[in-house]
């Protein structure tokens, strides 16, 4: 990793849209070249070198759905956290998480109460600023459902409302390299976050 590297976490439940949202990063030579897997039990770097000589790692991690990764909540928070706090992500700094969303997905209760909670607990690592909640398959709604179901996520104390108010963002992921993009850049924006092991 070059001192100049910007480290990228991405998260969420299987089926999600990870590994669309990773494609559609990069730039369109590596995109050609990439063969993610849909699902994948261990993390995983992705990195290239963006066109203002900016390196950029995105790790894919295991899916917070345990029955098709037959992981345990422990065991996935387990294997996320020791990524982020290996001593190659600790030198060059971690730059932020992503977490991916379904905007289909507004009732907590179940898988996703389970996903949320593993989150929150990766949340105290970092700093919530360096947070992005991306909400995706905006496809599989009417802009008035997904506007409608955006408000709740935004507005509920049992969904995202505690993070955003804490300084994390929401955004949205239609699944064009743009939106991806338009995440990665805001997240470049930020300052890197100092060191995973000053924040315990």
């Amino acid at each position: 990793m070059s001192s100049g590297e910007h480290v990228i976490a991405v998260m969420g439940p299987a089926g999600v849209g990870k590994s669309s949202f990773i494609q559609n990063s990069v730039l369109p030579g590596l995109r050609r070249r990439l063969n993610l897997e849909s699902e994948t039990s261990k993390t995983r770097p992705v990195s290239w070198v963006n066109r203002d000589d900016t390196r950029i790692t995105l790790l894919d991690t295991p899916s917070f759905d345990y029955s098709c990764a037959e992981l345990t909540d422990t065991e996935v928070l387990q294997m996320i956290t020791a990524c982020l706090t290996n001593e190659r992500v600790i030198k060059y700094r971690l730059t932020g998480l992503v977490y991916l969303h379904r905007i289909t997905d507004t009732q907590g209760r179940g898988t996703l109460e389970r996903d949320r909670q593993v989150f929150r607990k990766l949340c105290a690592a970092v700093l919530l600023k360096n947070i992005v909640i991306v909400t995706t398959m905006w496809d599989k709604v009417s802009v008035e459902e997904g506007e409608q179901r955006e408000k709740e996520l935004r507005s509920s104390d049992s969904l995202f409302k505690s993070l955003l108010d804490c300084g994390a963002t929401m955004m949205r992921y239609d699944g064009t390299s743009k939106s991806a993009a338009d995440v990665i850049n805001h997240l470049l924006g930020k300052r890197s976050i100092t060191k995973t092991s000053d924040t315990h």
